[in-house]
């Protein structure tokens, strides 16, 4: 491997250390908020990165994730509560199909992305997670039944999963019934014992290799499923016929190309260098945080790697953060000449992301604290990763909008036609933190300071308090459940009630230039 230099991190105490429808009513999804093929297949839009439980500090799995997506978006937070409806419900998907369930809904934690097909992100009361990146493919044709599927997969992923790998399963199905819109797209999927990788192609085709237990797998916007094994269930499953239809549209030659590789046969392949086409050195960035040691700079990198160190929240973090620092593709050199989220390399950390998460999926702890998502209600440089656990009955005030019980068509209106939340807008704090980034934007360097020392250590305080209100909160609820779960609510709002002072005295007195 080339000799490049061992990358820094940044600010190392911080940087170092996550459309249904009643059965009467077939409304489809509005004009306006259907992507067309382009919009869907974005090439450098979100960054990801999962972690087999043995590949964790504390044993979870763990999923990091940054959404990148453009326009005017509300990041919008929602817990909805499980619902029995009672009777069989006929799912709109959006575009003029149906698929009907027998009308029992899990109850899910919503990271929602207002306007946007491809943008949401799941965790449900089974500890199940669903996020997404895009990734074109090669595949032009489009095989859908009554408009195919898109925005409800990962919906209804989230209502009906138990497991990761029944997630998988149930997103292939539905793909190989109704066919997929978007040109390609990879679903991160996971649960507090697999991580999975699940690839689809635009039409009927998928296929999905689970992360082993021990190693880290990073992916920016293209395939990174390498070589496939049918015959090995336990870490693949998909199309039966994929190598066959590969070979068919003449993606694959194996007297030509060898062994089958699944990037290779059906990644959308860019002309432009490794550093510039958008990709390659998120990558190779990744894996190089991940792994302490260096990469080569090219677009063969295997499917997952073991860390030098074991995974943290706080190492997670640092990489969604990151722009490069300390690196010949530093292109600010230290945040001297301007922001490091708009250069001519496109950063993990950038211009277009909206949010930011870092998931742990425990198997070790009581289920209220099982599940504990560190969001970010904007880019992740410019703000405090929240921790958030699943089990908090009632999210503060300013996280989101709109009604916990589920409803098909309530969500479906408010997710894509969203002028009922952005007319409430003002008191989220997505909307206090994009104002404070956008102060942070133009004066980045001073402003980096500033966030270091009076922002930033509130994220320290939550990692150092954390490990004691677990310790705490799981004595308390041996003894009495209804407390414990009222310390749960009271920690959840303390904590974001501090976020929220901290961003508004920084965006009411920014630095004097």
């Amino acid at each position: 491997m080339k000799n490049v230099s061992r990358p820094v991190l940044v600010v190392s105490a911080v940087l170092g250390a996550m459309a249904l429808l009643a059965a009467s009513s077939g409304a489809p999804m509005p004009v306006a908020a259907r992507p067309g093929p382009a919009a869907a297949a974005g090439g450098s839009e979100c960054f990801t990165v999962l972690v087999g439980k043995n590949a964790s500090a504390d044993g979870s799995v763990m999923v990091a994730h940054n959404e990148d997506d453009r326009g005017d978006i509300v990041v919008n937070l929602r817990k909805i509560r499980g619902r029995d409806y009672g009777a069989p419900q006929k799912v709109a998907l959006g575009h003029g199909a149906f698929y009907e369930t027998d009308g029992k809904t899990s109850g899910f934690l919503w990271i929602e992305a207002t306007t946007q097909e491809f943008a949401d992100s799941f965790v449900n009361e089974h500890g199940v997670l669903i996020t997404s990146d895009s990734c074109p493919s090669r595949v032009a044709a489009e095989d859908y039944t009554d408009g195919g599927i898109g925005w409800m997969l990962r919906r209804l992923v989230a209502e009906k999963a138990t497991s990761a790998r029944e997630a998988v399963r149930l997103a292939g199905a539905l793909v190989e019934r109704y066919g997929y819109r978007a040109s390609g797209r990879t679903y991160s999927i996971a649960d507090k014992t697999e991580a999975w990788m699940l690839a689809l192609l635009r039409g009927r085709h998928w296929y999905a290799q689970r992360v082993p237990d021990d190693e880290v797998a990073v992916i920016p916007n293209y395939f990174t499923i390498r070589a496939i094994d049918p015959a090995d269930t336990d870490h693949f499953m998909g199309s039966p016929d994929i190598v066959e239809y590969a070979a068919k549209n003449g993606w694959y030659d194996e007297a030509k190309d060898g062994p089958f590789d699944f990037k290779n046969a059906f990644d959308r392949r860019s002309d432009r260098e490794s550093a510039t086409d958008g990709n390659t050195l998120r990558q190779w960035r990744g894996l190089t945080l991940v792994t302490g040691r260096a990469w080569e700079l090219n677009r063969d990198y295997p499917f997952s790697v073991k860390p030098g160190t074991k995974m943290t929240a706080d190492t997670l973090k640092a990489i969604l953060r990151d722009h490069y620092e300390g690196t010949e593709y530093d292109a600010t050199d230290g945040y001297k000449t301007g922001s490091p989220n708009r250069t001519k390399f496109r950063t993990i950390c950038t211009a277009s992301t909206i949010n930011a998460f870092v998931v742990s999926l425990s198997a070790d702890k009581p289920d209220p604290i099982a599940t504990l998502v560190w969001l970010a209600f904007g880019k992740p440089d410019t703000t405090v990763f929240l921790p958030i656990y699943y089990g908090v009955r009632t999210l503060p005030p300013g996280a989101g909008l709109g009604p916990d019980e589920h409803d098909y068509e309530i969500f479906r209106k408010q997710h894509f036609e969203d002028a009922e939340i952005k007319a409430g807008k003002a008191d989220l704090l997505n909307t206090k933190v994009l104002a404070l980034e956008k102060i942070a934007e133009s004066d980045y360097g001073p402003m980096r300071v500033k966030f270091v020392k009076d922002l930033f250590p509130l994220e320290i305080e939550f990692d150092k308090t954390g490990p004691k209100f677990e310790k705490e909160f799981s004595s308390f609820r041996r003894r009495d459940n209804t407390k414990a779960m009222k310390k749960l609510d009271a920690y959840e709002a303390a904590a974001f009630d501090k976020v929220v002072r901290a961003t508004e005295k920084l965006t009411a007195a920014p630095p004097a230039k």
